[in-house]
């Protein structure tokens, strides 16, 4: 979960350390209108953050990884949406997604491997 928070950070800084740079030229492509207009970094990040110190409700933080899979979907259609296809799947910002989905994936993986090892170490009091 901490490289989700970096990740967004890291889209926060460059999109802010130049913003008259037009569309073609911007490392995000054409999200990065997406981005500015609805804060999607800062409020990912925000909520990502506080997920980490869920620490103690496993399934809560499972939850709110599953929410914020559901917002990733919903920008990706957004990306997709706005263009055709092919300038859709050359856009630098699909990997911001890509990157995110498999993160957010492997931390649910891990929460719930944590869950079933504090399971087993309950049944054998």
């Amino acid at each position: 979960m901490l490289l989700l928070i970096l990740i967004n950070i890291f889209i926060v800084i460059s999109i802010d350390s130049n913003p008259e740079m037009s569309l073609s030229e911007s490392y995000f492509g054409y999200f990065r209108p997406y981005i500015d207009d609805y804060f999607f970094t800062e409020i990912l990040s925000m909520v990502i953050l506080i997920n980490i110190f869920l620490f103690k409700k496993s399934a809560l933080q499972i939850n709110i990884l599953r929410l914020i899979f559901l917002i990733l979907i919903f920008g990706l259609l957004n990306l997709f949406d706005e263009r055709s296809l092919e300038s859709s799947f050359t856009d630098p910002g699909l990997i911001y997604f890509l990157v995110s989905f498999f993160l957010v994936f492997m931390s649910i993986r891990s929460i719930k491997k944590d869950q079933s090892i504090i399971s087993s170490s309950n049944r054998l009091r």
